[in-house]
């Protein structure tokens, strides 16, 4: 399976310190009701949040998002 993912075009294999560097999380992250919450994600999975979350792309691999309201 991994060999037909990497076969995909634009597919690149993950170095071991880049694997390592990766760190997991809840989605979307915790936070308090009504607060916005600022994590890591690539602009791609930042925007993929739900409109209702005002998702922003600050840059450098940072996202924010608004908590629904209590």
């Amino acid at each position: 399976m991994l060999e037909k993912i990497l076969n995909l075009k634009g597919a690149e294999a993950l170095g071991v310190s880049e694997q390592k560097s990766i760190k997991g999380g809840s989605v979307p992250p915790d936070g308090e009701c009504g607060e916005f919450v600022v994590f890591s994600a690539s602009e791609a999975q930042c925007l993929a949040y739900p409109r209702n979350l005002r998702p922003v792309y600050i840059g450098s691999n940072q996202c924010s998002i608004l908590m629904a309201p209590c």
